[in-house]
């Protein structure tokens, strides 16, 4: 099985971070590996708002499927976690 979630804004070492919490252990500079899986951060070309390039990534995660699902939904609450984190900082005076 194979499944991707976009990131946006996130740190790669928060990501790298988060993927060891759930079991994994670094075998590259960006790529983790985990009991039934591997989870690979690749660099997606930035979005432009403006002249503001917003960074991107994408993280790909493969593996038997009952683990993947396991991984994919704890970086799934992870990045939506600090999604919500960064919209309360911004507020929504500043949006």
């Amino acid at each position: 099985m194979r499944v991707t979630i976009e990131l946006r804004l996130l740190p790669r070492f928060r990501v790298m971070d988060y993927l060891i919490q759930v079991g994994g252990s670094a075998t590259e500079a960006l790529s983790v590996a985990g009991d039934g899986w591997t989870a690979t951060i690749e660099a997606l070309e930035p979005d432009k708002l403006g002249i503001v390039a917003v960074p991107r990534d994408c993280l790909v995660i493969e593996g038997e499927e009952a683990a993947v699902e396991r991984v994919r939904s704890f970086m799934q609450r992870q990045v939506d976690q600090m999604r919500r984190r960064r919209a309360w900082r911004i507020g929504p005076r500043d949006v």
